[in-house]
């Protein structure tokens, strides 16, 4: 019998930090699963292949979603990472740390421990910017954040046109305000992906004290009474148990960790019971309250080549050369080149719109979306407060099948309200100088689209998800909230936290990988705090 202090369940980012912090002490011993392999493929180092990985079922979970009524009955395709550093091995590598009154309401909520100045010196243990910054940033940490090493022309003329418009120059929208715009902040490091496992498991792999298993799929986990004890998981044709001494902590993502607590018994008592699984614990909310962020594009055709065309012309190999001699071109560059936060209207209490432009075109043909052979630039505008939830529930008890998730995006009238004005912005900026001289015309949604009822019919045949799934086992106090406590603890069962963004109590504004990691931070302390105490 296999057993260990920690058991951790997810190779993704969250799991990588609590891995290496939770092995840190010789003392403890740790065990890491993970469903998909290594992290070894040069796709995953190299920033602009992630159109390798993303459908690649060898790193993506590859979801589906139930077909959208409020966007026509559109179904969508959600990627997830499915290797070591889970979805930092195959995302965008945008780093946000959200802005600082979204913990401050995880706190007023109740979740004591979770305001920014708690939050904030996690941010700052995490990271290792490698541009200059304040006191306010980390340079020390095991995660290395950096600026884009080949800027396209274009950018500077469009920030240059977002100010005119009445946007300031913000250049560390992690330093507090979000508002403004400039530069994005990435996830690489002298122009490759840094993954989490980069950062924090790479680090630790060779300690006596930690054991990572890859290409194992957790079935379900096992119980004495009421108390978490260990994992069933499948590998090679085989089922295996292991035990944890202390704790076992799932950080399978927003998509997986409910999954997995529902085939464990803890779910809504009715439906698991119509699955023909036993219940151990009856809460309703995991699974629930699955929240998104929804983003409308714009799309121009420009008077200088811009990065799709690369992909599309013989300079391929020239670029894969120079990525591999200088770490430079258009093979690091993840998608936007200009990052900003605004507020969709005046009365907002703080920005509520995050775009992005990317030197990038895409057209919609019979084989799919592929690079357009046009020189074109798109308009991400992105909604971080959307009041759309959605869930996601079992199909079957069979660990294979995956979860039926559902989401009606666009559900919330207001919802269309704001990412309406948020994209008559947009337009309004690309009409400035600067880069109006340089913009031939609007393709999508094209000028024909001006009315409430006109942008209204765009935007729900056109929105698509962001692929940041939060809330699905999120943080409350009670259990009649919730589905973890303040310390991550699953409500009602001894031994067992979930630790990842599946916890978020709400919505953060912008991108969640850096959000996750500051949680594991977090986390770490909270499970070491506790069995010092024990």
């Amino acid at each position: 019998m296999q057993s260990f202090d920690f058991i951790i369940v997810g190779g993704g980012s969250a799991g990588c930090v609590l891995a290496n912090r939770l092995s840190a002490n010789p003392a403890n011993s740790v065990l890491l699963i993970e469903a998909g392999g290594r992290d070894l493929s040069p796709f995953i180092k190299v920033p602009a292949a992630i159109i390798k990985l993303i459908g690649n079922p060898a790193y993506d979970w590859g979801f589906s979603v139930e077909p959208d009524a409020s966007r026509k009955g559109r179904q969508d395709y959600w990627p997830a990472g499915k290797v070591l550093g889970g979805s930092s091995s195959i995302n965008g590598m945008l780093y946000v740390r959200g802005a600082p009154q979204d913990y401050d309401s995880w706190a007023e909520a109740g979740n004591t421990g979770w305001s920014y100045a708690k939050c904030e010196p996690y941010f700052r243990k995490l990271e290792n910017c490698t541009f200059d910054t304040g006191q306010d940033r980390g340079s020390l940490g095991p995660q290395a954040i950096s600026h884009l090493r080949t800027r396209h022309a274009l950018a500077t003329p469009f920030v240059e046109a977002a100010q005119s418009a009445g946007l300031a120059k913000n250049s560390d929208y992690n330093s507090g305000s979000q508002e403004g715009i400039d530069a994005p902040q990435l996830t690489q490091l002298r122009g490759r992906r840094f993954s989490a496992a980069d950062g924090y498991l790479k680090p630790a792999r060779n300690r006596q004290n930690l054991t990572i298993i890859t290409g194992a799929e957790a079935k379900h986990l096992l119980f004495e009474g009421q108390r978490a004890i260990g994992v069933c998981y499948h590998r090679n044709g085989q089922d295996h148990e292991v035990f944890a001494r202390r704790e076992v902590i799932l950080s399978a993502g927003a998509l997986q960790s409910p999954k997995l607590l529902m085939l464990s018994g803890i779910g809504r008592g009715d439906d698991l019971k119509a699955l023909g699984i036993k219940v151990r614990y009856n809460n309703p909310h995991v699974g629930q309250n699955l929240l998104e962020h929804p983003n409308a594009q714009l799309g121009f055709t420009v008077d200088q080549r811009t990065f799709n065309q690369e992909i599309n012309s013989l300079r391929v190999a020239w670029h894969g050369l120079r990525w591999l001699l200088q770490r430079k071109g258009p093979a690091t560059s993840p998608y936007p080149h200009a990052l900003g936060f605004f507020r969709s209207t005046p009365d907002k209490p703080s920005p509520d719109i995050q775009f992005m432009f990317g030197p990038f075109g895409f057209e919609l043909t019979p084989q799919g979306t592929v690079p357009s052979r046009d020189p074109m630039v798109t308009l991400v505008v992105g909604l971080s407060y959307s009041r759309s939830t959605g869930s996601l529930t079992l199909r079957s008890k069979d660990h294979r099948e995956k979860p039926r998730i559902a989401i009606e995006m666009l559900s919330d009238q207001r919802d269309i309200a704001d990412l309406t004005a948020g994209c008559r912005f947009i337009r309004e900026v690309m009409a400035n100088p600067p880069i109006a001289n340089h913009v031939q015309a609007e393709m999508t949604p094209g000028h024909d689209v001006q009315t409430d009822d006109e942008w209204e019919d765009y935007l729900r045949r056109t929105v698509d998800p962001t692929y940041h799934p939060i809330s699905t086992c999120r943080m409350a106090v009670k259990a009649s909230k919730g589905v973890v406590d303040p310390q991550l603890r699953v409500h009602g069962i001894g031994g067992l936290r979930v630790v990842d963004a599946s916890i978020f109590p709400s919505h953060i504004s912008g991108n969640i990988n850096g959000p996750v990691m500051m949680v594991a931070e977090k986390a770490a302390d909270l499970i070491l705090a506790d069995h010092a105490l024990a």
